[in-house]
């Protein structure tokens, strides 16, 4: 697990508010699956736009192209080395293709996580890798604790104080899936056994969907109060059923074949991300603080 911390910046743009004392708009990015079929551009270029003119910091969940899944990177093995250099060489067109879309981007992305699709180069580096190189940002491997902390709580010169309002995110690209809506947060809800955060990120099954839990607690200096958890899964950019009508008898077949989502019958896959507006306040009777956070999908 790769522990990486962030500290809060001031806003830039108009600031997009969810909570109050909102001090960060997290925004997950993950499942993009850019250059699968139908894929949406103009709506995830406009969202990652929206995005930067609210001031929000982006965290990516894994899986930004569509390349090839495990099973398919075993039978790359049997290729020849020339042949698994042009296959580098498009992967690597592809990820400069991608960052020129989202360029304007740079320098506020908190990090990059692994997601199952991936392409490995002949050096041990990876795709994933080298988008993060383009943006400025670390490389989170496959599950990321985030501690986001305040300078205005933490003076330099100081002791770190009121650490208990400061932020855990747990980011892991995810596992497992679900026919029902509520069954994606299952997995995600299991982490809260076992790591200790406040915010519990998944991506993986496409699903778009959030749930608050409250924790009751006792701080240092003794009060009673509880402190809201939240679980989610992240949503995606991939479509799941792409529309085509007839196709001439002489083209080839697999122009009429559905998305392997339709294929399997899933429900239609929730396009797009969510948002999350974290800050800190007072708890009552109190010297110490606790985050506050709201999310929107």
């Amino acid at each position: 697990m790769i522990i990486h911390d962030h500290v809060t910046a001031p806003p830039h743009g108009e600031k997009f508010v969810l909570a109050e004392n909102q001090k960060i708009l997290l925004m997950p990015v993950g499942d993009v699956h850019y250059l699968s079929e139908g894929w949406p551009l103009h709506k995830f270029v406009g969202h990652m736009k929206w995005g930067m003119d609210h001031g929000a910091w982006f965290l990516g969940m894994g899986e930004y192209l569509d390349p090839l899944s495990a099973s398919q990177r075993f039978l790359t093995n049997m290729l020849r080395d020339s042949a698994k250099k042009e296959l580098s060489e498009f992967i690597t067109g592809a990820v400069e293709d991608f960052y020129r879309l989202i360029e304007f981007t740079k320098g506020r992305w908190i990090g990059l996580l692994e997601g199952d699709h991936r392409w490995d180069f002949a050096d041990g580096t990876t795709a994933d890798q080298l988008l993060c190189s383009y943006l400025g940002c670390k490389f989170l491997g496959d599950a990321a604790l985030i501690r986001i902390t305040y300078p205005e709580l933490h003076p330099k010169k100081k002791p770190r104080v009121h650490a208990e309002a400061d932020c855990l995110v747990y980011a892991h690209h995810g596992v497992g899936s679900s026919r029902l809506s509520g069954g994606h947060l299952h997995r995600v809800e299991d982490l809260t056994k076992f790591v200790e955060a406040d915010i519990y990120l998944m991506g993986h099954s496409h699903a778009k969907t959030s749930a608050p839990i409250d924790r009751q607690v006792v701080t240092p200096d003794g009060v009673h109060y509880h402190r809201t958890k939240v679980v989610a899964r992240t949503g995606t950019w991939q479509k799941s059923y792409v529309s085509k009508r007839p196709q001439a008898l002489t083209t080839p077949a697999v122009e009429s074949r559905a998305t392997y989502a339709e294929k399997a019958a899933y429900i239609p896959a929730a396009m797009g991300g969510i948002a999350l507006g974290i800050g800190y306040e007072p708890i009552d009777g109190s010297e110490y603080m606790r985050p506050t956070i709201h999310f929107s999908v």
